[in-house]
């Protein structure tokens, strides 16, 4: 284990797309008005999947029955390339007559097969009265159930309030909260935005910010802002009202910023005690795999406490690492913090550790719960080095549940 160096540098605003994102893991995600395969569509989806993750298909705000053989060839295509293409319908804040919403369901998955549905004007408290349902959970509860439970395949859903509430309620009925939908500029997402506290309990990917009127010069900031209120999805565009029919001025910028992020599509599993074949105990194992643009050598810090202001708290974290694992192609060690808050002191932990790259790019870290004493919940952050240690990027911090073994879809987990 090295000591990791962090340098300072006087960089010259060209260098912003190389260097925005040196805290986070961000992807863009376009709430389109413009239907697959035209020239914008393919402008936006010529960004590619490292920098561009959700598009949505809006055909007569979802009402559209009609099958177009053109639009779907264009959303398959989008598809193979890595990114999700979600159908559109909107549900009036609760007021329009669920049949109605199913019916549009039901007609863009027979039509063109799409991944998940955006449910558009979503109401922000989820504990309102509701005519259809009794109350606004129920009503959309019932919503992205029959998303999941009747189209084959679909599994992401999407709730768009545009704006933050005070609870947490709609996160356990949809897979991402479009908490932020404003015309205001930077300016409204500086001063209006709540960035309350339960949001940086969930990981970044549950979250999308459409922050509209920004000019070029104010993107850098808009960017850097959404990454620290843990918004896992963007779209950010200088055009105030027709944002949704046209490309950013700025789009090859916006979409460059976030492709050179080193560390992206995070993703960690558990797996608890059992037994071999000769009856013994199989330990249980903690996994983590990233697609590494950047590094030599990776850190993953472990706050097995989930208490910022322990453990070690140097090197531009936002957690305190009780214990870290260092890998590269010549080395897998986990380590345990033996220091008092800032100064670089561990102590080598035994906990059968790997470091495999199953496909180019991609890193697996694999090793005992045992080794960080089995934690029912941890938070954690990674750090890509160069050679000779010094840091490069370092990703957000994410919760990871070491009770939950359940098998769950995660929404970053695909190819890119």
């Amino acid at each position: 284990m090295h000591t990791i160096r962090w340098t300072s540098l006087l960089l010259p605003v060209a260098f912003f797309m190389a260097t925005l994102f040196a805290s986070g893991q961000t992807r863009l995600a376009v709430p389109s008005y413009q239907n697959p395969g035209t020239t914008t569509w393919s402008s936006w989806a010529a960004q590619g999947p490292a920098a561009l993750g959700i598009m949505i298909v809006d055909i007569d705000n979802g009402d559209d029955p009609t099958y177009y053989p053109a639009v779907d060839a264009a959303i398959q295509a989008t598809r193979k390339q890595g990114i999700f293409v979600l159908g559109y319908t909107y549900t009036t804040y609760g007021t329009r007559d669920p049949s109605l919403v199913r019916a549009a369901i039901n007609n863009v998955y027979q039509n063109y097969g799409v991944d998940g549905i955006f449910f558009d004007e979503a109401p922000v408290n989820c504990n309102d009265a509701n005519t259809y349902a009794g109350t606004q959970f129920l009503y959309y509860e019932e919503l992205t159930n029959y998303v999941r439970q009747n189209q084959a395949g679909a599994r992401i859903t999407v709730l768009n309030p545009g704006t933050t509430s005070r609870n947490d309620c709609w996160m356990s009925i949809t897979n991402i909260l479009a908490n932020w939908e404003n015309s205001g500029g930077l300016s409204a997402y500086q001063t209006s935005y709540a960035d309350y506290a339960w949001i940086h309990q969930y990981p970044p990917d549950r979250f999308w910010h459409m922050v509209l009127g920004v000019t070029q010069a104010q993107l850098p900031t808009a960017l850097s802002l959404a990454q620290s209120r843990n918004a896992g999805w963007v779209y950010i565009s200088d055009s105030a009202y027709n944002a949704y029919n046209q490309i950013p001025v700025y789009w090859t910028a916006e979409a460059a910023a976030l492709t050179g992020q080193g560390v992206q599509a995070p993703f960690a599993a558990v797996w608890p005690n059992s037994i071999s074949t000769s009856g013994g105990t199989m330990n249980g194992r903690v996994s983590f795999r990233w697609r590494a643009v950047t590094g030599a050598v990776w850190h993953i810090f472990l706050d097995t406490d989930r208490n910022a202001n322990t453990g070690y708290t140097g090197g531009g974290l936002s957690i305190g690492a009780e214990y870290m694992f260092e890998g590269s192609s010549l080395t897998a060690q986990l380590y345990k913090y033996t220091g008092s808050g800032t100064n670089w002191s561990w102590k080598a932990v035994s906990a059968n550790t790997q470091i495999t790259f199953p496909d180019p790019g991609i890193n697996l870290v694999m090793f005992d719960q045992t080794g960080i004493r089995s934690p029912n919940a941890l938070n954690y952050q990674i750090q890509s080095l160069d050679a000779n240690y010094n840091v490069l990027y370092t990703s957000y911090p994410y919760p990871l549940s070491l009770t939950n073994t359940g098998m769950v879809f995660d929404i970053m987990n695909h190819v890119q």
